[in-house]
């Protein structure tokens, strides 16, 4: 009787610790966790702005770019949608300004996200999170 009840207790506290791993691992609901309410999360939501194709500063360069936006909310995404002729101008301005050099490599890629960060921010503060770009060749 003692090992059937201890088999039974190994058991049960190993499928709890598979339980509590699993939640852990792939985001299970845990239930014993704050005020037993799952905390609801804003999945991020993704503009596309497009494909830019524009020449560098430099003679003969080009750089074809698409251009994806994180949105902070859903009412935000209006607002980048409605002044979305004028972010693309901002940014072609911005790419047309861009030499080879500065563009090379990861650093120049995630200094031109920042910079498109900072002109969007100035046309809709705090309405996106992120810039990525999910096509990007220059030549």
């Amino acid at each position: 009787m003692k090992k059937v009840a201890l088999v039974v207790g190994v058991t049960l506290v190993a499928i709890v610790a598979g339980y509590v791993v699993s939640a852990k691992v792939w985001g299970f609901p845990v239930f014993w966790s704050g005020s037993g309410k799952q905390a609801e999360q804003e999945k991020p939501v993704i503009y596309s702005l497009g494909q830019f194709i524009t020449n560098l500063a430099d003679p003969g360069r080009f750089i074809r770019v698409t251009v994806d936006l994180e949105i902070t909310g859903g009412e935000k995404g209006d607002v980048v949608a409605s002044r979305a002729s004028e972010l693309k101008t901002d940014i072609y301005a911005l790419l047309r300004s861009k030499s080879y050099e500065e563009l090379q490599g990861e650093n120049g890629l995630r200094q031109l996200q920042k910079e498109i960060l900072a002109r969007i921010e100035s046309k809709c503060p705090g309405s996106v999170k992120n810039v990525y770009f999910s096509e990007f060749i220059v030549q």
